[in-house]
């Protein structure tokens, strides 16, 4: 009997890791997924920077002016996502709306509650100017 309940709550045991893995995992899975499709990372200039410079193996007058064209891109680029953001945004919403059209009650209040702290770690990540101005420059 004792080999039994030895062996029974091994067993228990086992299966509660077992069952904590895979949750743990999938929280980290969704996570990952909602963070992918809803935040922009820009690519530093610095690191395209050092690709075209271990590549192309550029002067000293080539770096410096490539790096003016890359930084003057850049800043375009933050200028045109800036433009399209209500679009993308408006886009986001049409996508959660039709899904909580398909979600219980109980589900649509955890949707919201998973946008909400997407959109929070969002806002955390973004780039500012060193002086606190909203203003980018990519290239300081």
């Amino acid at each position: 009997m004792k080999k039994f309940k030895l062996w029974g709550g091994l067993l228990a045991l086992f299966c509660s890791g077992v069952l904590m893995g895979a949750f743990a995992s999938w929280r980290i899975a969704e996570y990952k997924a909602i963070e992918y499709l809803t935040w922009e990372k820009p690519r530093a200039h610095k690191s395209i920077m050092g690709k075209l410079d271990r590549e192309l193996e550029l002067s000293d007058i080539q770096r410096k002016r490539i790096e003016e064209i890359v930084c003057l891109t850049h800043r375009e680029l933050l200028d045109f996502r800036d433009r399209i953001r209500p679009d993308r945004e408006r886009i986001i919403q049409q996508s959660i709306d039709a899904m909580k059209a398909e979600l219980s009650p109980e589900q649509q209040k955890k949707l919201d509650a998973l946008r909400e702290r997407t959109k929070a770690h969002r806002s955390q990540g973004k780039m500012s100017r060193k002086d606190g101005s909203n203003e980018i420059n990519p290239c300081e």
